[in-house]
């Protein structure tokens, strides 16, 4: 864990202020070596992480990504606004949170497929049935297929 601070612009007075910061360096090992895999900076004062940088072996940046503007879901602080930069692949994106809708209770149905009409249904436990055309009983673990043109 470090101790660092950066630069940022205060929102009361839109003044650029030194913000302290706390960055825990993620280390992994590759072959014999050991590199810097990843930094994970969080603001000191609420403790929520505001920025991620993500290294591949040679040390090169892979992926930054920013979260800000915090908000309350359900009990659960999530950033409105993620932005994610790939420069070696040179792309970056912008996500803003509309609506967010988290640890609702799952219900079973929602985890039910309904096999799609004219597809085979494969049974995996049993590969030496033959497979049934939609419509028939199904098995735990099976997978439709389109059937043949």
């Amino acid at each position: 864990m470090e101790n660092d601070t950066e630069t940022v612009v205060d929102p009361k007075t839109r003044k650029l202020v030194e913000q302290p910061d706390y960055v825990i360096d993620i280390i992994r090992r590759a072959g014999t070596d050991w590199y810097i895999a990843r930094k994970i900076v969080f603001e000191r004062v609420k403790l929520t992480p505001h920025r991620q940088i993500i290294f591949d072996t040679k040390g090169d940046v892979v992926t930054q990504a920013t979260y800000q503007v915090y908000r309350d879901y359900n009990g659960v602080s999530f950033p409105n606004v993620i932005e994610i930069e790939r420069p070696q692949e040179e792309y970056s994106i912008r996500l803003t949170v509309e609506k967010l809708t988290i640890n609702e209770p799952l219900r079973d149905d929602q985890f039910a497929l309904q096999q799609p009409p004219g597809s085979l249904l494969v049974n995996l436990d049993q590969p030496s049935q033959n497979a049934t055309v939609s419509g028939s009983p199904t098995a735990q673990h099976a997978v439709a297929l389109p059937a043949k043109q």
